[in-house]
């Protein structure tokens, strides 16, 4: 992909105000010449972007966004609150579901107030089934967020860790088809090694006058924040291995 087109892909996005959801169809539209799945990769990792400005995880934040969804039920509000509220703050609905969550459990005394693992493991565990929720508003209400929001819910996570191991079979697969030695992460992790490329070469080969040891698969796409991120934390420690 040309950068031009690129930074075109990434203006319309930042210029959406509202669900992802709403936000891919316009992309495919404007550019119906990119692969619907890359299109998709650039719009998760623009909004990742956009939450770490947008999301606030405090008191007041929650409590407004739970004073908010109580009104709105108190005034016989049709469903779909919560999402009408993350789209008036531009986070993405179970972000704010998670906090309307937190906050609700915390009045009832099912966990506590403050944010221990066991408390956002209760959280997670009521995103990923909504029917324990036993208040039935509400559980409708997250369970709705779930379907609308393509970057953070518990079924997108459940599909981004099956793409990523899809895209690491195919991997080996033409590794093999190569006839290409090689170690896979699990063999690599048996000898001590703590960050581990998808793929170590036994003997390493040439590539477009480039020496290659280890080849690593990311099923997204890979801008310069991605690649910058994946140096810094992953890449580095591959160094002469």
């Amino acid at each position: 992909m040309d950068i031009q087109t690129y930074n075109e892909i990434v203006k319309t996005i930042k210029s959406h105000y509202g669900l992802t959801t709403d936000c891919l169809p316009l992309l495919r539209e404007k550019f119906p010449s990119i692969d619907k799945n890359t299109l998709s990769s650039i719009t998760m990792h623009e909004y990742q972007k956009r939450m770490k400005y947008n999301h606030v995880k405090s008191a007041e934040v929650m409590n407004m966004y739970y004073n908010l969804y109580k009104t709105a039920v108190d005034r016989g509000d049709n469903p779909g609150i919560i999402l009408r509220i993350s789209q008036q703050y531009d986070v993405t609905p179970c972000l704010v579901a998670k906090l309307i969550l937190q906050r609700h459990f915390n009045d009832v005394n099912s966990i506590n107030s403050d944010n221990d693992s066991s408390s956002q493991t209760n959280i997670k565990t009521y995103m990923r089934d909504t029917t324990l929720i036993q208040d039935p508003s509400l559980a409708y209400e997250v369970y709705l967020c779930t379907l609308y929001d393509t970057q953070y819910s518990p079924v997108v996570e459940t599909i981004k860790t099956s793409l990523g191991q899809e895209y690491e079979i195919k991997l080996h697969k033409e590794m093999l088809n190569l006839g290409l030695a090689f170690r896979d992460e699990e063999h690599l992790r048996k000898y001590g090694y703590d960050k581990t490329p998808d793929v170590k070469l036994e003997v390493p080969i040439a590539v477009d006058g480039f020496v290659i040891n280890w080849v690593e698969s990311k099923a997204l796409f890979g801008d310069e924040d991605v690649h910058r991120e994946y140096m810094r934390n992953q890449y580095l420690s591959y160094w002469n291995r």
